[in-house]
């Protein structure tokens, strides 16, 4: 689901059978490819009768991926009056999703919610496709004062920012860039022809473009990524604090991560970007003209880990930054638009943790992740390893439709440039025999039980069977067998690192109908109202006693990772999720599968600095570390939900305000 979540909130950010058709002749206004990490895995068609618009929107991501027909008739001015929206989900759930005007009352009916109001309004229809923007557009542009209230709320706006002549199969045409802010954490760029049809909308994940002018891409990325990206150094200049002086935490409770305890009535001297003292009150002399922040009834935890993230915007790095996020590990990412971001937060040009880097690599096919680095041979596999390695980067992340047999070529490549290498467990494979072939590190626990399970169903990991199989039988795994104590027993031996992303499991296979997923739902009436709706979605479960199953399996899992952290097997914190908001409830299952508090902070600060290779430089509050610093309310040692509740974070001593920045990313404050 948290895919779904995602890619859901980037379309934002980024009645067929009842519905009365116009009776002007039909003509198709356009198609377009569907790419999915710049690789064209779908196809939509836009088709306009009268006021009637007809879309056919589809596309395939690792055996995910919606098929809906969307049918909207609209007002003269470009507002909603009847839609109707037909199919099936990313997670292949059937939609049939309404609504219609009659007067002044609107009602509508989707798998988030239902409802009705005598406000006008666009409606935003929850099963997105890439050509909702493009409606909204219109209707903005056709508004008075280009902006409109939005239903089931929220308010958006348009902003022209450049036109482009960009070369297409039909010959030169015009593209112009608009940004369309209230539906998303950052305006969401569009671009329109001249008769106001869809362009292109693009990220780096989804993008829709007008077939015949795919050549043109990465010149728009390049053109609205420099208009975002002037915006957003402008108020980057206003979220950063630099201090002239020393800065002091004083009467504050600082969480160990060597001890992974707690320590109370503490001071804390930060000068520059290195902590330069830490003692108990009294013992540290408080430098003359220090800015002296008072701890008193908060901890101080050494900046935050969250080792599985997909940075997607720049957007992300103000929610990290938020939440006391202060360094990331991206498992995949296009490596130019990666490199160019971190060097970005880097620099401080703009706000965001500093990255640490995997390249994602997977096999040819139509189950392929999301990367460009798609390998058949091993020449192939070898010269992407090359690739990465030329890049600075640390650590290779093999995917789900990976030839086996490549395994150990792009292991021994990797190790031979001292690369780590992790991954998922490639169809076909079992993760003890990854484990053997030499992967360092296995992300999402779903590959722990997936290994008992036998080659039917390893045959087919490359596709949703990862997570239904798990959901469906993992409650039969016996924890006690010897199959299970050979299995730790090799983690132990070998040294195998693990990356649980139990929040990402959790919100897919316990989904609940209308409900928030778990990892974000203590935020989730902080979020923006429409990604907020867009990340409602029903789960796996078809009924009740899946629902019951599926709950069990999870219990299960979670009594295995408690078995395989008291066995010693190494784990970081990682999410998967959305930036910033997913991480307390990663640690929460962590403390709820009975771990204490502070062991789950270990696993998201030192222990997470450790397998990162910097251990020496982060992780921990001491003498001579870099001053990446989260000042919380309350005492997360103890509660460890109150790790939502930054207030002051520091990145290399540069200082931030929690809600400061939430709000620039378009979250409610705390």
């Amino acid at each position: 689901m948290l895919a779904r979540i995602r890619l859901r909130a980037r379309w934002l950010a980024g009645l067929c059978g009842g519905l009365l058709l116009g009776h002007a002749p039909a003509h198709a206004d356009g198609e377009y490819a569907i790419l999915v990490a710049g690789t064209a895995r779908g196809q939509m068609t836009v088709v306009n009768e009268g006021q009637t618009r007809r879309v056919n929107f589809s596309f395939v991501d690792r055996g995910r991926g919606p098929d809906v027909t969307s049918v909207v008739r609209t007002d003269s001015n470009g507002l909603p009056l009847e839609l109707s929206v037909k199919g099936v989900s990313y997670l292949k759930i059937p939609v049939d999703e309404h609504f219609h005007r009659k007067g002044e009352l609107a009602v509508w009916t989707s798998s988030a919610d239902r409802g009705s109001t005598p406000t006008p309004g666009f409606y935003m229809q929850h099963e997105m496709t890439s050509d909702v923007s493009t409606v909204l557009a219109r209707a903005l542009l056709s508004s008075k004062d280009r902006t409109l209230p939005l239903l089931p709320s929220g308010r958006a706006s348009i902003e022209k920012v450049l036109t482009r002549d960009i070369d297409t199969a039909a010959g030169k045409r015009k593209a112009t860039l608009y940004l369309i802010e209230g539906v998303g954490f950052s305006p969401s760029p569009i671009w329109l022809d001249d008769s106001r049809e869809l362009m292109f909308e693009g990220n780096v994940w989804l993008s829709g473009i007008r077939k015949g002018a795919e050549a043109a891409v990465p010149e728009l990325l390049r053109a609205q990524d420099e208009a975002l990206e002037r915006r957003e150094i402008a108020q980057a200049q206003k979220l950063a604090r630099r201090s002239s002086g020393a800065v002091v935490f004083q009467n504050v409770s600082i969480y160990d991560a060597n001890a992974r305890q707690a320590r109370r009535s503490q001071t804390v001297v930060v000068r520059g970007d290195l902590i330069e003292a830490v003692g108990a009150n009294g013992s540290v002399a408080i430098p003359s003209g220090a800015q002296v922040v008072d701890g008193r009834g908060k901890t101080l935890l050494p900046g935050l880990f969250d080792m599985h993230v997909h940075v997607s915007a720049n957007s992300d790095g103000l929610m990290y930054l938020a939440a006391g996020i202060t360094s990331v590990r991206d498992l995949a990412n296009d490596v130019d638009s990666i490199l160019a971001r971190r060097k970005a937060f880097d620099t401080g040009k703009l706000p965001g943790p500093r990255i640490f880097l995997a390249g994602m690599v997977d096999g040819k096919g139509p189950l392929a992740g999301p990367t460009k680095l798609l390998v058949d041979t091993p020449e192939e596999a070898r010269a992407v390893v090359e690739k990465l390695a030329s890049n600075g980067y640390p650590q290779v992340k093999l995917y789900s439709s990976l030839k086996p047999e490549l395994v150990p070529v792009i292991v021994e490549a990797a190790h031979a440039k001292g690369m780590r290498v992790s991954g998922h467990i490639p169809a076909g494979m079992t993760m003890e025999q990854a484990v053997r072939a030499g992967y360092d590190e296995v992300q999402h626990a779903n590959f722990w039980m997936l290994n008992f399970m036998g080659p039917d169903i390893n045959n087919k990991t490359n596709g949703m069977t990862r997570f239904l199989a798990v959901a469906e039988h993992g409650r039969e795994l016996d924890l006690n067998s010897k199959p299970v104590a050979d299995f730790i027993a090799l983690l132990q031996q070998r040294h195998t690192s693990l990356d649980p992303t139990l929040t990402v499991i959790e919100d897919t296979v316990l989904g609940e109908p209308g409900q928030p997923p778990s990892s974000i739902a203590a935020m989730f009436n902080r979020l923006p109202p429409l990604i907020a709706r867009a990340s409602i979605a029903s789960g796996t479960a078809k009924d009740a006693e899946a629902r019951k199953n599926q709950k069990e399996s999870f219990v299960k899992l979670r009594q295995f990772f408690k078995k395989m952290y008291e066995a010693g097997v190494p784990m970081v914190a990682g999410t998967d999720g959305m930036a910033g908001v997913a991480l307390p409830r990663e640690l929460e299952i962590y403390v709820e599968s009975g771990l204490t508090p502070s062991q789950a902070l270990y696993l998201a600060t030192l222990g997470a600095a450790n397998v990162a290779g910097e251990g020496k430089r982060l992780g921990s509050i001491e003498v001579g570390k870099l001053a990446d610093l989260v000042l919380v309310d309350g005492d997360p040692t103890v509660r460890i939900g109150d790790a939502r509740k930054a207030t002051l974070v520091m990145k290399n001593g540069v200082q931030f305000r929690s809600d400061e920045m939430w709000q620039a990313a378009g979250v409610r404050p705390r």
